[in-house]
């Protein structure tokens, strides 16, 4: 058999982002999901001028480094209850861990914005590559009347993007989904919400007192998105009713976790349809018949999430598609094969979609047999890819 060599020209194949409305994400195993805690680091006083690099780790994939650094802005000090900021100390923590990553001071005077860069600390995670399904707990958010209101905004980044975090505290409340937004047992309110006072869905707000070492103030922020950088902005809200002076404040970073992202390798090979050693159509030839086949493998540790990756490809000027049955009297009788192998996939003729016009749209229907007014076609595998897998699709031309 003559086969002709693996190309790629032309063939797309995008993955719609994890965590979309409506799209159900397929959870990272937990062998594959990266862990840090500051509870494993020694304590010490660090200094927000600097960069930290830390590194996590996934008993099945080893490590992987992430760095933490700051930008600060309108600090009058770097002092909360007598220990200089940043540190990895006790002072703060959940009652469990040993130590956190502890931010505080105090500001010159109220924060006015959370989004802006006035009297507010902004702490950054910044991963080398994209990472997905990131979740930071923080411990300490709360509320000392006249003397702070710790507020709180968490930002998912991933180059212009920008994404709204799942916010959520031990007591069940959360920022994004049907259930309360506070909870007598919380010292904090997250957002969105407009009483007692204002906070968008990426923030929060504290309410009433928490221990240095309890859950009352404990928060987790996450983000089922890719990102590259979380950034976590504290200030200290606007005056309410009776408050006329601003005091000294911090919270707590305890731990991390996030998994790798898919890696997805595709390919694309040529064979003439027929084996026959005297059919001159198994030759590359004006009307020899062509099998092309997709296979696309996803080499890395985190599966693609439910009904999200999309494959395009443009057919080349010199073929017509076949929309007939592959392989004639054969066991098949669509105009393609599917082998899922390992990857947990279906697919259905109403998967297969077909162009008239190069791609713009994929509404067309095509007639039966040669058709040479298809000139590219879209596959749309369903269900969850699971890592470490791969599949392929097959499909019939001729050459014109």
């Amino acid at each position: 058999m003559r086969r002709m060599k693996t190309v790629t020209k032309g063939l797309i194949v995008a993955i719609a982002s994890a965590g979309l409305p409506g799209i159900a994400g397929a959870a990272c195993p937990a062998a594959n999901q990266y862990s840090f805690s500051f509870a494993s680091q020694a304590p010490a006083t660090l200094n927000y001028g600097n960069t930290y690099s830390y590194t996590a780790t996934s008993s099945a994939l080893g490590n992987q480094t992430f760095t933490v650094s700051w930008s600060t802005n309108g600090l009058a000090s770097t002092v909360a209850a007598g220990e200089q900021m940043p540190a990895i100390t006790g002072l703060i923590t959940d009652g469990v861990a040993a130590r956190n990553l502890v931010v505080g001071g105090r500001f010159s005077g109220r924060t006015a914005s959370i989004s802006g860069n006035s009297r507010v600390i902004v702490t950054r995670f910044t991963f080398p590559v994209p990472i997905r399904d990131f979740s930071v707990q923080l411990n300490d958010m709360d509320f000392s009347a006249n003397q702070f209101r710790d507020w709180l905004q968490v930002n998912g980044i991933n180059g212009a993007a920008s994404y709204d975090p799942s916010l959520t505290t031990p007591f069940g409340t959360n920022n994004t989904t049907a259930g309360p937004h506070s909870n007598a047992s919380s010292s904090q309110i997250l957002g969105a919400v407009s009483s007692p006072f204002s906070l968008t869905v990426r923030q929060s707000g504290g309410t009433g007192t928490s221990g240095n070492n309890a859950t009352t103030g404990t928060i987790s922020a996450s983000f089922a998105q890719p990102v590259t950088q979380v950034e976590i902005r504290y200030g200290n809200y606007p005056y309410t009713a009776g408050e006329n002076t601003t005091g000294q404040q911090a919270i707590g970073f305890q731990a991390i976790s996030f998994c790798p992202m898919p890696s997805l390798t595709v390919t694309k090979s040529a064979t003439p349809y027929s084996t026959n050693g005297t059919d001159p159509n198994r030759f590359n030839i004006p009307g020899a018949d062509i099998i092309y086949t997709l296979t696309v493998a996803n080499s890395d540790a985190s599966p693609i999430d439910l009904g999200t990756m999309v494959l395009t490809d443009p057919l080349p000027a010199t073929m017509t598609f076949y929309n007939g049955d592959i392989d004639d009297a054969g066991p098949l009788a669509t105009n393609f094969e599917f082998v899922a192998g390992t990857s947990g996939l279906s697919f259905a003729a109403s998967n297969l979609s077909y162009s008239n016009n190069s791609g713009a749209s994929y509404a067309y229907t095509p007639a039966a047999g040669y058709d040479t007014a298809v000139n590219a076609i879209k596959l749309s595998p369903q269900g969850t890819m699971a890592a470490n897998s791969s599949f392929s699709i097959r499909f019939r031309t001729r050459v014109k």
